[in-house]
């Protein structure tokens, strides 16, 4: 069971020590995951809504590092085995909820750092300091 997902005191999960050494690698990951909130919608209604990078409004430090966090907890939810589809809906909008994020705004983040080098860079740091932050305890 994964206590992230139920805990709303707990704002930063645990993330995978096997996944320490290549923030890279977590963060392609995390945007990975960003894929698997459009279940939250309609495929029609996401075409018609989804504004261009060009067109979306600037992504706050806070908001990247929420959107970041909020990756990685529905990144872990996702490849739960022990939690059924209808669950894990459920617990993914629990966590955009907690993260202040609506699904709209986390997936245009998802799509602005797919083409946005300069989102991928500052969503990289941000990985960085917050594995930083979990090491200092």
């Amino acid at each position: 069971m994964l206590d992230a997902a139920h805990h709303h005191h707990e704002v930063r999960p645990r993330i995978d020590s096997t996944e320490r050494e290549t923030p890279m690698k977590f963060a392609t990951a995390a945007f990975a995951a960003t894929s698997l909130a459009l279940l939250a919608q309609p495929a029609a209604a996401q075409q018609a809504e989804a504004p261009s990078a060009a067109q979306m409004a600037p992504v706050s430090d806070q908001e990247l590092e929420n959107f970041v966090i909020a990756a990685s907890m529905i990144g872990q939810i996702h490849e739960s085995a022990e939690i059924d589809a209808a669950e894990k809906e459920q617990a993914s909008m629990k966590v955009l909820s907690q993260a202040q994020l609506t699904p709209q705004r986390f997936n245009s983040i998802g799509a602005a750092l797919q083409s946005d080098e300069d989102l991928q860079a500052r969503a990289t740091q941000t990985v960085a300091r917050l594995r930083a932050e979990q090491a200092e305890g």
